[in-house]
């Protein structure tokens, strides 16, 4: 999380600029809310996309950390014919905000709000470009202690993590939900768990591995967990804080597990369940789940089998396709 190394280097004493993507309209890179920070040498952390953009901002943002004003400019991609650096074709508005030492206490907030699996939204007031106004707002029991138009449904801006320019006839503000990276919960221990472990946590999911082999569930072949657990199939959710976004992963070592662990899953909101294997494992153990009174709806939850069609075979590839999957229900494109 980018506010993680805002802190850092703010409790170091240091001035920086933060650029942020707020709004956009046609093609561009990247998409609202992608930051990048750059400090008065010019040193740059993230990207809003590369290129000339990208290039431009950072000029800008380098004369804001050295004491510039905070600023927000349109950036107009569209380029004229033949210039082949700006033919993405659309426009992007870019906040270029200075961020000084004396902000610690705004961003260890959110810091702290993160690293307790909490979600929280920034609310900047850019009415004044030049002065923006920073506040963290947690949501408490799914309510936000900021200012939010009543046509602003909070909660769907949260799941889709997606920052919103909101334009009133006396304010300009720009709601930025802190990334709420969603926990990663792998039942199964084995070949194609390891990999996904790795990449899951590499793309900033918590990751808890549960099975009923020690072997298989603990810290030293799982370091990249948060969490191992030795559990018993027929009760895995027992033992898990089951609030928060999670994506449930089905991977144990037999159909009967598989099976147990997925009538359990169906009975939990988490956002994603996956379960891995044919088709025909799929057919049966509905088959045997409708005799316990699950319906198609309830089947319709499920991906199965899991992960994206890209032809893969080995764990490592079959990983590959499963983490694409759980990035775009992460991303609310599946």
């Amino acid at each position: 999380m980018i506010e993680s190394k805002i802190l850092s280097r703010l409790e170091q004493g240091e001035i920086l600029a933060l650029v942020t993507i707020i709004d956009k309209s046609g093609s561009a890179p990247r998409l609202p809310g992608s930051k990048m920070i750059v400090d008065a040498d010019g040193r740059q952390h993230g990207t809003i996309g590369g290129g000339r953009l990208e290039y431009m901002a950072a000029e800008a943002a380098r004369s804001i950390a050295r004491g510039a004003s905070s600023t927000v400019t349109e950036f107009d991609l569209r380029g004229e014919e033949g210039d082949s650096d700006m033919v993405c074709g659309g426009v992007q508005l870019v906040l270029i905000e200075r961020l000084t030492p004396e902000m610690v206490a705004v961003f260890r907030q959110a810091e702290q709000c993160f690293a307790a699996g909490k979600q929280g939204l920034w609310h900047i007031d850019i009415t004044d470009h030049a002065h923006p106004r920073r506040r963290f707002c947690p949501v408490v029991n799914g309510q936000v202690d900021c200012s939010v138009p009543p046509d602003i449904d909070v909660q769907a801006l949260l799941r889709s993590r997606t920052t919103r320019l909101v334009r009133s006839s006396r304010q300009l503000v720009v709601l930025d939900p802190l990334p709420k990276n969603g926990t990663v919960v792998l039942f199964g221990g084995g070949h194609v768990s390891l990999e996904v472990a790795a990449l899951a946590a590499y793309i900033d999911f918590d990751v808890i591995v549960c099975d009923d082999r020690d072997e298989f569930a603990n810290n030293e072949r799982f370091p990249m967990a948060m969490e191992t657990q030795l559990v018993d199939f027929t009760d895995v959710f027992s033992g898990l804080d089951c609030r928060g976004e999670l994506y449930l992963l089905i991977i144990t070592r037999g159909h009967g597990s598989d099976q147990e662990v997925l009538a359990q899953a169906l009975r939990t909101r988490a956002r994603y369940i996956g379960m891995i294997g044919s088709r025909r494992k799929r057919d049966i153990i509905y088959t045997n789940l409708r005799q316990q009174g699950f319906t198609e709806a309830d089947f319709a939850r499920v991906h199965c089998p899991v992960g994206l069609a890209i032809g893969s075979e080995t764990p490592r590839e079959i990983a590959v396709s499963i983490t694409a999957e759980i990035i775009a229900a992460r991303a609310g494109v599946l």
